[in-house]
């Protein structure tokens, strides 16, 4: 890949990279290794990559190190922007306080993102500030690049981005005669986009056309972020300075998407004839949730990082401290009599599974059920 062809596509997303790639790409046979050049192999993992198999590594923002790469220390504790002071007086930038930040969530790769092992370039290296040079949204000029990096948490945290908060007032510059920077997102307030609260679309698939997508739902109940779906969809997704932006997806890249989490159910699980109900765990999972578990998160049953999927039944998967020893069998609104409170759980719950009804057959050959013999008395409920 030629230097040209690198820096234009820090931000693009890879999908939209293979075209680039392919034509910028001689036939194998008739390649002469270039020293000058970077290895085939930094971006192909096969020998031959082809039209319909490029075998391409997944471009990681063109050498983003992974968020534990670098620590805060390793930065100045304030630092000097200045490569527009021409035309804005310098801003004293506390990198300390910033790096602290980044380091509760992604860290140094928020701001770094193109940053090689042992090296950290200025943004002017890859974000030109000569005016006269065309700028893309991919790759915006040096002043876009600042902006778009810094307003969006001030915007997030102050819900105001007045230039006086970063630039200091700097005598005879006169802002409003600036060469303009159409990548700047200065002065730009993006409308609201309000997060549906579900969407329904009508495919061509005749056995289930209807799909209904509880979109609150997936980020409420099951703690999705907007990334998680929404990947590599920056500014010029839905915004191209050259070129109309395509808003929709193809019906592969929606199944991409959804198949992360459900690539392994069945269609009916999103496909149907009619518009889908929201999800209530007694009917899609199989169990209504008691007072005990109605005020929990999923995840505090369901393990962070897996797919939420059904569980055993058995409560010792959450609660393996219990025992006939110190569970209290009132909670459930059963006092067990003095016979039945000396037995092992598993001598009435079946291999441990609760919510299956008790079996008295394993001490009992009268036909007797928990319900016309119960084991105990009924009790008042409690917590």
């Amino acid at each position: 890949m030629n230097k040209k062809i690198s820096k234009w596509c820090i931000n693009l997303p890879l999908i939209l990279l293979l075209p680039v790639l392919l034509v910028s790409a001689q036939s194998h046979d008739d390649r002469v290794p270039d020293a000058s050049k970077p290895p085939c192999s930094d971006c192909h993992v096969c020998q031959v990559p082809t039209e319909t198999n490029p075998c391409l590594e997944m471009c990681v923002r063109m050498g983003a190190q992974p968020a534990e790469a670098h620590s805060a220390a390793e930065g100045p504790e304030v630092t000097v922007i200045d490569e527009l002071a021409q035309l804005y007086a310098p801003v004293d930038f506390n990198h300390k306080l910033h790096a602290e930040m980044v380091g509760m969530g992604e860290g140094c790769s928020v701001c770094h993102h193109y940053s090689p092992p042992g090296k950290f370039p200025s943004c002017s290296e890859c974000h030109s500030d000569h005016p006269s040079e065309p700028q893309s949204l991919r790759q915006p000029g040096l002043k876009g690049a600042y902006h778009r990096q810094c307003m969006g948490c001030h915007r997030e945290w102050s819900h105001d981005t007045k230039c006086i908060f970063c630039h200091l007032p700097a005598n005879g510059i006169d802002f409003s005669v600036a060469p303009i920077d159409s990548t700047d997102i200065l002065g730009i307030s993006h409308p609201v986009i309000t997060e549906p609260e579900k969407k329904v679309w009508t495919t061509p698939y005749s056995e289930g056309p209807v799909v209904t997508f509880h979109h609150q739902e997936h980020i409420d109940l099951f703690e999705l972020r907007c990334v998680d779906c929404h990947q590599g969809e920056n500014c010029s997704y839905c915004h191209d300075l050259e070129k109309e932006a395509r808003l929709g997806k193809t019906d592969a890249e929606i199944h991409a998407i959804c198949n992360d989490c459900h690539g392994e159910d069945p269609c009916a699980t999103c496909h149907d004839t009619r518009e889908k109900p929201a999800f209530t765990h007694a009917a899609n999972g199989g169990w209504e949730l008691n007072r005990f578990h109605k005020g929990l998160s999923c995840r505090a049953c369901h393990p962070t990082g897996r797919k939420i999927g059904k569980l055993s039944g058995r409560c010792s998967d959450c609660h393996g401290g219990w025992n006939q020893e110190n569970f209290r069998h009132a909670v459930t609104g059963l006092q067990l009599d003095e016979i039945h409170i000396e037995l092992d759980c598993g001598d009435c719950h079946i291999d441990l599974i609760y919510g299956n009804t008790p079996d008295c057959s394993g001490c009992h050959d009268d036909g007797r059920t928990h319900e016309d013999a119960p084991p105990g008395h009924e009790v008042q409920a409690s917590s």
